[in-house]
C-alpha cells in the first residue's frame, strides 16, 4: 500500500502563502528600480525565498502512508515516521507551526516525546486506512 493525502487548505492560509509572494514580488521590483548599490544581493533572495518557499509549501505539502512508515512532505522539509513509532492520534486545532495548512488537524505522536501536527484533506479516510495498518487510536 502507498497512499498519498494532500494538506487541506484553509482560506487564510491560502491567502497568506498566495500573496506573499506576490507582496515580495512588489518589494523585489521596487528594490530592482531603487538606486541602492548591490540592489540585486538583496533582491534575488528576497525572490527566492519570498516566492518559491511559500509557493513549494502551498503545492507540495503531503502525507503518505505506505506498509512501513507515514511520509510528510512540507516544502523543502521532510519526516518519515515509522508506523510502529506511532503511540497516539489526536484531533487538534493547536495553531503551532507544523507542516499542516488548516487548523483542522491531527497531531500524531511517536518516538520519545516527539510530535508533530498534519492536516489531511480527507480526514477520515487517512485515520482509517492507518487504522487498517494497525496504527492505534486511529
Amino acid at each position: 500500500m502507498s497512499k498519498v493525502y494532500r494538506s487541506k487548505v484553509d482560506t487564510r492560509f491560502g491567502i497568506i502563502l498566495g500573496g506573499m509572494p506576490i507582496a515580495l514580488l512588489f518589494v523585489a521590483w521596487k528594490l530592482i528600480q531603487a538606486p541602492i548599490p548591490g540592489r540585486w544581493i538583496i533582491a534575488i533572495p528576497v525572490l527566492l525565498l519570498g516566492v518559491c518557499l511559500p509557493i513549494s509549501i502551498l503545492v507540495s505539502t503531503t502525507y503518505r502512508i505506505t506498509d512501513g512508515s507515514l511520509g510528510i512532505s512540507c516544502g523543502f522539509f521532510k519526516w518519515k515516521i515509522p508506523l510502529q513509532d506511532i503511540s497516539r492520534i489526536e484531533p487538534t486545532t493547536d495553531p503551532i507551526s507544523s507542516p499542516a495548512l488548516s487548523l483542522n488537524r491531527i497531531r500524531i505522536e511517536y518516538g520519545q516525546a516527539k510530535s508533530v501536527l498534519i492536516s489531511p484533506f480527507n480526514k477520515e479516510e487517512f485515520l482509517r486506512d492507518l487504522h487498517e495498518l494497525g496504527v492505534p487510536h486511529a
